[in-house]
């Protein structure tokens, strides 16, 4: 007799696949979302387990279970692949990627996901948007100041 192990997937009942990009706010850095990618489905025997790769602070580009990335927080799907091929080819670059370094400014979590699907250097509108909101937030406190003589 042959057990089938249900497949996970997201609340709505679609699917989890490999290459889909997801999200998860941690407390500790709300309001912007960590983000990382569906490695794997893998057979652990009981279930069927989630690998994520996702750019960390440490050790950078690194797998962990679907559990690890989660840290108790509810997982949000924020993208997939548009096809089988775009999915591989999204994990493939993943991989290429492996152990890099993570860093705010260049190569953060947002950066190696839009890269992983974009196939170029990547981007992290959030951070764009941060460094707006801050330059404004500045040049407003500096308009305020020269204001007072």
């Amino acid at each position: 007799m042959t057990v089938h192990k249900p497949l996970p997937c997201y609340s709505d009942g679609s699917p989890i696949s490999p290459g889909d990009e997801l999200e998860v706010s941690y407390p500790d850095i709300r309001p912007i979302p960590h983000r990382g990618l569906v490695y794997r489905l893998v057979d652990r025997g009981w279930a069927v387990g989630i690998d994520i790769i996702h750019k960390g602070k440490l050790p950078g580009v690194c797998i962990v279970s679907l559990a690890d990335f989660a840290q108790g927080q509810e997982v949000r799907l924020r993208r997939r692949p548009e096809s089988p091929e775009q999915a591989r080819q999204v994990i493939e670059r993943a991989e290429r990627q492996m152990h890099q370094p993570y860093n705010v400014l260049f190569a953060n979590c947002e950066h190696f996901t839009d890269s992983c699907y974009s196939g170029g250097e990547g981007e992290s509108p959030t951070l764009r948007a941060g460094v707006f909101i801050t330059s404004v937030v500045v040049l407003g406190i500096a308009a305020l100041s020269g204001d007072r003589s």
